[in-house]
């Protein structure tokens, strides 16, 4: 008998959170579309191969389940799927619901994963069960696919010069965790930010650093990361994420002292920042 459900628990975030709820004593269930991906070394973990687009799996994966970790993964119907989840939990009795959306989703609902998260947030908040939502910006470990680039002395990802309050995935999940498994957290949209407003100047300039060589930013040209983006992204999500990257570069992804008021309820530490996450990353690479 499991006492969480993590839907997509074995991604970057999700994983962390399956990691936290496991030290906090918790048993957990994954549903994970990728079986392959499953750490079945720790029996208080439980995976189960499914995903949102079959329904009838949802039933048993919610079985005995108290409380639900919802991430949805981008997807075109990601709305669909995202509201489909949440009725199958309220249907089963599940007794909380945190829900994975995005930092500041409701000032950009023309991108179409930020409005996919604002109709899964209106689902929850008609379902009847107890929610809360995590909220994060850009996240560092973003990075992690770069490598090859940074190495050679580029930096492609648009992040553009005014700035996003980026922060670690290691921040988000404990945030999860404890909107989880704490009393004081429900009904509460939580952003997760980090400390630091980074441009793309500052980003490169701290990579620059760690890696003892010169890297240039090259992520202002959408054209060219989308001819790179299409080569092993499916259309659809290609074109969500440019329009994504338009936004950062007009407008970043900035936090307000409102948002670090609240993110440090739910935290309960200080946030990680970005130097740090580098300089650990460029010591496991060498």
């Amino acid at each position: 008998m499991a006492d969480v459900l993590c839907v997509g628990g074995t991604g970057t975030v999700g994983r962390r959170v399956v990691e936290g709820l496991v030290a906090r004593g918790v048993s957990v269930r994954c549903l994970t579309r990728s079986a392959d991906r499953a750490d079945t070394s720790d029996e208080r973990v439980e995976f189960m191969q499914g995903d949102l687009e079959r329904p009838d799996m949802l039933a048993p994966a919610l079985d005995g389940v108290s409380r639900m970790h919802l991430l949805t993964a981008l997807h075109p119907r990601e709305a669909q799927l995202g509201i489909g989840a949440v009725d199958a939990a309220a249907q089963a009795g599940v007794e909380r619901i945190v829900f994975h959306s995005a930092h500041r989703a409701h000032a950009a609902p023309h991108i179409p994963h930020f409005a996919s998260k604002m109709e899964i947030l209106a689902a929850l908040e008609a379902s009847g069960v107890p929610w809360a939502t995590i909220e994060p910006n850009h996240y560092f470990q973003n990075d992690l696919w770069l490598r090859r680039s940074l190495e050679a002395g580029a930096y492609p990802a648009p992040l553009g010069g005014v700035g996003l309050h980026r922060v670690d995935v290691r921040d988000i999940a404990d945030a999860t965790v404890n909107a989880l498994l704490d009393d004081g957290h429900e009904g509460i949209r939580h952003p997760v930010v980090g400390p630091e407003l980074l441009t793309s100047a500052d980003v490169v300039r701290t990579w620059s650093e760690h890696l003892d060589r010169e890297v240039e930013y090259v992520g202002d040209d959408l054209d060219a990361w989308e001819a790179r983006a299409g080569r092993h992204l499916p259309d659809w999500l290609v074109r969500d994420l440019r329009i994504m990257s338009e936004y950062f570069l007009s407008d970043g992804l900035i936090a307000t002292e409102e948002d670090f008021a609240t993110m440090s309820h739910v935290l309960g530490h200080a946030p990680r920042v970005f130097e740090d996450f580098v300089a650990e990353t460029v010591a496991a690479w060498r």
